[in-house]
């Protein structure tokens, strides 16, 4: 026996088969942002982004403190092997994971602003406005609450953010939505 499997290697006929590191199209989809809310509905303060190459994922918490999570998805269940809930159940649209404590992600499809900006100069210094956005969908409203007066409307579309009453109507928004940054150089944080 070992003779045969010393003239199989030797010759080069061993059969190993690929490992595909591809997206089968039964894994889902869950790359993007996802928002916590608890049980009682109220929201978390964690927003989470889910990076996902096949089925494996990496996690991590945009939205303040840092928490991280190596994971997996196998049909509609969900593994984050760091956390201290490490299963959780995909909703068959998969939008939403409930996970064992009773947490449940919803993900983002818009990127959510609502809330109070602070806009800081290309010098780095602070400007005198704080902004406050009230976000319905896509659409948004702008006005500053630290000061004069000065309104906009607007929208959100994926990282592009529109004021179209200000001089300077376009921005970008950050990848951990925390930040815009305007044409004209200025910078809004969230606060």
């Amino acid at each position: 026996m070992c003779r045969v499997l010393v003239a199989l290697f030797t010759t080069g006929l061993f059969y190993f088969p690929a490992i595909s590191t591809a997206r089968s199209a039964d894994v889902p989809n869950l790359s993007g942002k996802w928002i916590g809310y608890y049980e009682d509905g109220s929201k978390s303060e964690y927003v989470w982004a889910i990076h996902q190459t096949g089925s494996t994922l990496s996690i991590e918490n945009v939205g303040g403190k840092s928490a991280k999570s190596k994971g997996r998805v196998e049909g509609d269940k969900v593994f984050a092997q760091d956390f201290a809930t490490q299963n959780g159940k995909l909703s068959a649209d998969g939008t939403k994971i409930t996970w064992t404590d009773g947490v449940i992600w919803k993900k983002s499809a818009v990127a959510e602003l609502n809330g109070k900006w602070i806009g800081y100069y290309e010098d780095g210094s602070k400007s005198e406005y704080v902004w406050a956005i009230h976000q319905t969908g896509s659409t948004l409203l702008i006005e500053n609450v630290g000061g004069k007066s000065a309104k906009s409307k607007g929208r959100v579309e994926g990282d592009k953010v529109f004021a179209q009453d200000f001089a300077t109507q376009n921005g970008k928004l950050s990848a951990d939505g925390t930040k815009i940054t305007w044409t004209d150089g200025v910078v809004w944080k969230k606060q």
